[in-house]
């Protein structure tokens, strides 16, 4: 059984769309079939694992991008989010028109990322440009959902209130994980005990709070260490830890390596890669 686009714990938002075959996964511990003209959104919470896949499968990428790319759309739709996001079916059917549809999305999207590896574009280009691909991945989620939403039944079901409390700590710890990594300030903002919080956490996702602030963090932390030209000293100030030192122990605590080894590791493996 092999994993479904896993980088970086799992940290990732993406859209998929299969274009042609089929394969039988295990979404969340569900087993389901995805179909030529199925889409699915992978997130922190779904889980996914391909079983069997027919030898002419092949499913496009619409967009995969980090999970913060949704939080503006969460605080303005949320009730449209969460719908979608508690459902245990994690994939709709799309007509001919809604594939054309997401596929040249996909290719616009490309384009835009592609264009932000140019040496040429200035500094307030790239800016614009990010801000553009944040606006068609965010419009792309509401049109899935909009497809999503009109194939469910028209009931609410409303004995999900744990998994209701892990989505909002989810998008409540995107928008607050640089300033706040104390379990008890995400406990008080849904208005828990933080025994308590941290006891639905953990039934909820097999997490508990803390692991989940200590793993954004983390992959924040490597995304921002990714990056040629930003120093050790820089990402310890983007993530706002009070000095270097700091961000240098919390990241071996957590990694076992320091911040400094990463990127060492990192051209290495780009070294190595060149060298083929």
């Amino acid at each position: 059984m092999k994993k479904f686009n896993q980088i970086d714990s799992d940290m990732s938002f993406s859209m998929h769309l299969c274009t042609r075959g089929k394969c039988e996964m295990i979404v969340n511990d569900k087993r389901c079939l995805l179909k030529c003209g199925d889409a699915l959104i992978k997130s922190p919470l779904v889980q996914i694992s391909r079983v069997k896949e027919s030898e002419d499968f092949c499913m496009a990428t619409i967009f995969e991008d980090e999970i913060d790319v949704l939080a503006p759309i969460a605080e303005t739709n949320f009730d449209i989010v969460q719908d979608f996001l508690r459902q245990n079916k994690f994939y709709c059917s799309c007509n001919a028109n809604e594939q054309a549809n997401f596929l040249t999305r996909k290719k616009t999207i490309d384009e835009y990322k592609q264009a932000l590896t140019s040496k040429d574009i200035s500094g307030k280009q790239n800016i614009a440009i990010k801000h553009i691909i944040a606006l068609l991945e965010q419009a792309t989620i509401l049109e899935y959902a909009n497809i999503f939403l009109k194939q469910q039944e028209n009931k609410h079901e409303d004995n999900n209130k744990e998994r209701n409390i892990m989505i909002r700590f989810i998008f409540t710890l995107f928008n607050n994980y640089k300033y706040h990594r104390q379990v008890k300030f995400y406990a008080d903002s849904l208005n828990f005990s933080a025994n308590h919080f941290t006891r639905i956490i953990k039934k909820v996702s097999k997490r508990t709070p803390s692991e989940w602030i200590s793993i954004i963090t983390i992959n924040q932390s490597k995304k921002l260490l990714r990056k040629q030209n930003i120093s050790i000293k820089e990402v310890a100030q983007e993530l706002n830890f009070p000095e270097q030192f700091t961000f240098r122990k919390y990241f071996k605590l957590y990694t076992g390596i320091s911040p400094k080894e990463y990127k060492l590791n990192l051209s290495k493996e780009k070294s190595a890669a060149s060298n083929k």
